[in-house]
């Protein structure tokens, strides 16, 4: 068995109470639904990081001020 904070044992057993799951069950449903809410986002999310440049060299394209870059793309 997995210990887990306080809190969220206090969760996960009202999950399991309302829901009326065991806690192996409650465990699968919540990752099930993490993770396929996870997946749904990550491949917008990685071409988008792909596409906003290094940190220390931004994408002017994807940036707030995009004005401020000028010449060498640099503030």
């Amino acid at each position: 068995m997995t210990n887990l904070p306080d809190d969220v044992e206090d969760a996960l057993e009202s999950f399991m109470a309302q829901e009326g799951l065991s806690r192996e069950e409650a465990l699968g449903r919540i990752l099930r639904d993490w993770f396929s809410r996870r997946s749904a986002a990550d491949p917008g999310d990685a071409a988008a990081a792909d596409s906003k440049g290094a940190p220390d060299r931004p994408n002017p394209d994807f940036v707030q001020y995009p004005g401020y870059f000028k010449g060498d793309g640099s503030l």
